[in-house]
């Protein structure tokens, strides 16, 4: 796989680690360990990967993901052999989990959200490993830092091929969005033009010439193409659906934050209920993650030892509702600074936030990608302009 010239094969020389005999003999001993168990550490990251790349239902390409699983986790655990660049090999996997991750409609927040899952995982393996290890060679904490650096910039790398391979998908899509529309385009225009031309042509008829049905054709071409500009140019579709927006699961959303908060709340001893199910939408995913999290934040802080959170699910016809509650009845949250700092994160994305005894956050559902309906795609479908000659001489 020819690598793009933006990504390099080694880290900045700045980032490059000096020869430590300590350090090198612990990576001897850790890294072969660790390649032992990659196998089973791609199958489990693979399994945990779809909530955080919000995948809730099947789309054929799991298997695939689960046989790059395994050159993911090689990536990072290889031997760095006093180096920390990547291979060519290793930067190609990055890469086709970006583009792969843009196929399946994922933003690129919930690619990168997956890859920093992958490393947690790996560096969790690797604390395991050194905790077994019982003829561990004399080394400092310092050593296991320097290990730790060493797999987190080889996890940069990954990030960095993973980006430019979701980006690379994206630009090609949306070639192929523009070279679609301009075929389109040029069919009405095309037609109109000919009609001109057919008008001015002194070879044909006067009366010929003055046909109504020239300028019928005319007049619904342009409108054909008044309706191409609207659809295909307007504002919902000036972006394709992995960055307008992720058709999910609302549930799967508030179950991925209450696992990012599961460690503050059981230290609160708070319990986060979910309601079962939840409607699905196309929304901007990412930006009611980050919204949903800084209030469940803000109102653990305000919760009593003991106390329960309960959210639940409404939806309305164009948007849908997630309904906060408090087993107290107070407010969620009290604290205005905090009700300021979510409004304006709601109104990133186009939501509102309701505070009382239950904090609603209505959240507007996004149209999919608009495509040309069946009249329009009628009415562009006009006989040529030499069968109209031979029909009027």
């Amino acid at each position: 796989m020819n690598l793009p010239a933006d990504i390099s094969l080694s880290t900045d020389r700045t980032e490059r680690r000096a020869s430590d005999p300590r350090a090198d003999a612990l990576e001897a001993l850790v890294l072969p360990l660790l390649r032992r168990q990659a196998e089973g550490l791609a199958q489990r990251w693979t399994d945990r990967a779809r909530s955080a790349l919000l995948l809730d239902h099947e789309d054929g390409q799991d298997a695939a993901q689960a046989g790059e699983a395994r050159g993911l986790v090689e990536a990072l655990v290889a031997d760095f052999a006093g180096s920390d660049g990547a291979s060519e090999d290793t930067l190609g996997y990055g890469m086709r989990f970006g583009s792969t991750a843009f196929a399946r409609g994922v933003s690129i927040h919930h690619v990168l959200k997956a890859l920093d899952l992958l490393m947690a995982m790996t560096l969790f393996a690797m604390e395991s490993v050194l905790g077994e290890i019982d003829d561990a060679p004399a080394t400092t904490a310092a050593d296991g830092v320097r290990l730790s650096r060493r797999l987190q910039r080889r996890g940069a790398l990954l990030a960095l091929a993973a980006t430019r391979g979701y980006m690379h998908a994206y630009a090609e899509a949306l070639r192929d969005r523009f070279r679609h529309l301009r075929h389109d385009l040029r069919n009405p225009l095309g037609t109109i033009k000919s009609v001109l031309a057919l008008m001015d042509d002194d070879s044909v008829p006067l009366e010929a010439r003055g046909n109504p049905s020239f300028r019928a054709m005319a007049t619904r071409n342009a409108k054909s193409l008044e309706e191409l500009i609207a659809v295909r140019l307007g504002d919902v579709a000036a972006l394709l659906p992995s960055v307008a927006g992720q058709n999910v699961s609302v549930g799967a959303i508030v179950c991925a934050v209450r696992r990012e908060l599961r460690a503050e709340a059981e230290r609160r001893g708070v319990t986060i209920s979910v309601e079962q199910g939840g409607p699905h939408g196309r929304m901007d995913a990412a930006g009611l993650e980050l919204l949903l999290r800084e209030l469940l934040h803000a109102t653990l802080h305000e919760c009593d030892p003991g106390e329960q959170l309960h959210i639940g699910f409404d939806r309305s016809v164009g948007h849908v509702a997630l309904a906060i509650a408090r087993e107290s009845g107070h407010a969620v949250p009290q604290d205005l600074r905090a009700l300021e700092r979510l409004s304006t994160l709601a109104e990133q994305i186009g939501a509102t936030i309701t505070a009382g005894e239950r904090t609603l956050i209505t959240v507007p559902l996004r149209p999919g990608e608009a495509a040309p309906t069946a009249e329009l795609e009628r009415s562009v479908s006009v006989p040529p302009i030499a069968a109209a000659r031979r029909q009027t001489v």
